[in-house]
């Protein structure tokens, strides 16, 4: 991925809010594949499933870019994540390779990320259990409950 913009102001969506999505359920509308640690296409099958997510769920705008939670810009550890803006290059390996600089997750194959749609209309994220792997999708975020409780809002 490629950094387009290191905030996007317009997000009604806080990143903080977005990383519920492993706290979602079915009746929340998540989806979601899971791939054992011992499992020999891990990754190739993890990155599969994260682009059937992101492709069919409309991640991607008409510039491929989409938004993805990363860290404090000044390194203040009491700040909260934050969303950037970013381009998916036309190779790409989010659960392998991606993982390695520590802001998708890491080590390879072990992934902790949350993405979302410029408009805000899908979070696709993966995450790290004790054994395995999820690669996960939830449509019209803002309206899962785990979500609007740590926005503060009501279910």
């Amino acid at each position: 991925m490629d950094l387009v913009d290191f905030t996007w102001p317009t997000v009604e969506l806080p990143a903080a809010a977005a990383w519920m999505l492993s706290a979602c359920s079915v009746e929340d509308g998540r989806e979601d594949v899971e791939f054992m640690f011992d499992d020999p296409a891990l990754i190739e099958g993890a990155n599969a499933a994260w682009w059937n997510f992101a492709d069919t769920g409309g991640l991607f705008d008409e510039d491929d870019c989409f938004l993805v939670s990363v860290g404090p810009v000044d390194g203040d550890p009491s700040a909260g994540p934050h969303w950037a803006r970013v381009r998916l290059r036309s190779e790409w390996d989010v659960i392998g390779r991606g993982v390695d600089w520590g802001v998708l997750g890491g080590p390879s194959g072990r992934p902790g990320f949350v993405m979302m749609a410029l408009d805000e209309r899908v979070v696709v994220g993966a995450t790290t259990w004790n054994g395995f792997i999820s690669v996960m999708r939830l449509k019209n975020p803002a309206l899962a409950g785990p979500i609007r409780r740590a926005m503060g809002l009501r279910d």
